[in-house]
């Protein structure tokens, strides 16, 4: 018989294992810092989305406002009442007459189709200064107000709508309709062959009577001013209204919140449009009609807004979280024309 003999079996030394062991580690760091990269390449993606998200949506809302602004109004913007010793018609403020801007730059206390409102936002950055706040106004043709004929009291404080005899075919909404219908804090714009007039509703009453009293938010209700007044208009014929919309935006930034871009519909409470912004700076061009000259980022328009021809938005947004090198930025710069404040009706 063969003898077998006893096999010795011989483990790991110390020297193997400490290699593997460090091998093995330096797989599992290559490892754990490729999975770090990966989360923090989504976490880049995910906050550049959802900046660029916001400041498209921010943009975009604001373009389409300004490329409306002037349509409906007359020629050289609306007169406001001018009652000697009174506030200022204001723009941008809510129903609790909180003003978060307030426009005196321009002689005449007219209301233009665009008004800029220079630095007139939060200061977000301390080094660039505060953001820049706009207004813009046009009419409302989704709501057919204008096919109601128009009645004015002597003293400018209501109006009476009634249908025409024949009716309009489709009819117009209701006056108080209660989803598209006129409400507390509505702008109505009346014209007739006297002049044209702006009034804040107050309260809609039944019988199609809108109230248009004195102490409204945006106080353009000066019922006994001397001009610029629904009053003053009053005995006119032939009056048309139509619901007016005057828009401001501006960057508003509260404690504990992230700065928002804001839009105020006239005297309504404003709503955020888009959130996490870093700045927002607007500037104009003019064209001068009587010199065929043209001046290009303006702040303040030159101090004639009724020669705006287009204007130049810039708006950053940050990431809404900080990452490890700190917040992203992202700046949106577009220019919107304002082709209804171009137009002259040549042959009226």
């Amino acid at each position: 018989m063969q003898a077998f003999g006893k096999r010795t079996i011989r483990g790991f030394t110390l020297l193997e294992m400490t290699v593997a062991i460090a091998v093995g580690l330096i797989v599992i760091g290559s490892a754990v810092g490729l999975f770090r990269q990966a989360l923090n390449a989504s976490f880049v993606v995910t906050q550049r989305a959802q900046m660029q998200q916001e400041a498209r949506a921010a943009v975009g809302m604001m373009s389409k406002d300004i490329s409306l602004a002037g349509s409906g109004l007359p020629t050289g913007g609306v007169q406001l009442p001018t009652k000697s010793g009174a506030t200022a018609s204001k723009f941008g403020c809510d129903q609790t007459a909180v003003c978060y801007v307030s426009n005196n730059a321009y002689p005449g206390n007219y209301l233009y189709g665009v008004i800029p409102n220079p630095a007139a936002g939060a200061v977000l950055q301390a080094g660039v200064g505060a953001t820049d706040s706009i207004t813009v106004a046009y009419t409302d043709m989704d709501f057919r107000l204008y096919s109601y004929v128009a009645t004015l009291a002597p003293d400018g404080s209501s109006a009476t709508f009634a249908l025409p005899n024949p009716a309009p075919n489709p009819a117009p909404q209701a006056v108080n309709d209660s989803a598209v219908g006129l409400k507390a804090g509505d702008l109505v714009l009346f014209s007739n062959n006297v002049g044209s007039a702006v009034g804040e509703v107050t309260k809609v009453q039944a019988g199609n009577q809108v109230s248009f009293a004195n102490g409204d938010a945006l106080n353009i209700n000066q019922n006994s001013a001397g001009a610029g007044n629904i009053a003053a208009i009053s005995a006119g014929s032939n009056t048309v209204a139509y619901r007016l919309l005057v828009i401001t935006y501006y960057v508003d930034q509260q404690a504990g919140s992230p700065p928002r871009l804001m839009r105020q519909l006239n005297g309504q409470t404003p709503v955020p449009v888009a959130e996490n912004l870093a700045g927002m700076q607007v500037s104009y061009d003019i064209f001068d009609e009587s010199t065929n000259q043209v001046t290009s980022d303006l702040k303040d328009a030159g101090g004639v807004p009724n020669q705006i021809r287009k204007v130049n938005l810039d708006i950053s947004a940050r990431s809404p979280l900080q990452g490890t090198s700190g917040y992203q930025s992202f700046n949106l710069a577009t220019s919107v024309s304002v082709r209804n404040m171009s137009f002259r009706d040549r042959y009226r």
